[in-house]
């Protein structure tokens, strides 16, 4: 009965990262949290305690993205990437690292492009874009330092051809030991531009989406 009991309550925890997953990658969710929570009231789980990680969210939305989208998400992962790039030798001077979906490969059409830059000087962020004429609009945002520790950090968010970027901007002595990423606890995993130039070019290659940072180049 308790084995029983067990398979039942795994297998209702995979189909609410399942519907969690559809979600996101139809724009219905703007992240995981609220997913699984709109995923277990379309499930009709009242009380259901027994939640997925967000890993196991991640991993059924790029199961989903690889068998329903096809080479429409290979192309967009490869956009996003290029994008990316360009942003980041714009910004090379605040030693710019690519996060999030986008370097993950599975950045849904909303996804915003997320950078982190590192400077002791806020300012010279600001100078920069009005220098370049580059709009923007500064909004804060909240990470996990730590186990039981949060931080705001400025961000950044672009807007250019209809593209979003967050660049998030941390102090240099976060560049050393990255903010805990909220898909699995760890700390960021990161890539520079010579990573994520490995990243286009396996995805060129191969003809599908790469995600494996080459160990020297990436963080985590």
């Amino acid at each position: 009965m308790r084995s029983t009991r067990r398979n039942s309550n795994q297998t209702l925890r995979s189909d609410v990262a399942q519907a969690a997953a559809r979600l996101v990658a139809n724009g219905e969710a703007a992240n995981f949290a609220i997913a699984k929570r709109k995923a277990v009231d379309a499930l009709g789980l009242e009380n259901f305690r027994n939640m997925p990680e967000n890993q196991e969210v991640h991993d059924a939305l790029m199961l989903y993205q690889r068998l329903f989208e096809g080479e429409q998400w290979i192309q967009r992962i490869d956009a996003m990437r290029r994008e990316a790039r360009t942003a980041m030798i714009a910004t090379m001077q605040f030693r710019p690292r690519l996060v999030g979906p986008v370097l993950y490969g599975s950045a849904c059409e909303h996804s915003p492009v997320t950078i982190h830059l590192y400077t002791d000087e806020l300012e010279s962020v600001t100078r920069f874009f009005h220098e370049a004429k580059i709009k923007y609009r500064l909004t804060h945002t909240i990470l996990n330092t730590g186990p039981s520790r949060r931080e705001e950090f400025p961000c950044y968010v672009i807007i250019n051809d209809g593209l979003e970027f967050n660049m998030i901007v941390f102090g240099e002595a976060f560049f050393a030991h990255p903010p805990l990423s909220s898909l699995n606890g760890r700390r960021y995993k990161r890539a520079d531009i010579d990573a994520l130039d490995k990243l286009i070019e396996e995805n060129s290659a191969a003809g599908t989406v790469s995600s494996n940072l080459h160990p020297g180049i990436g963080g985590s």
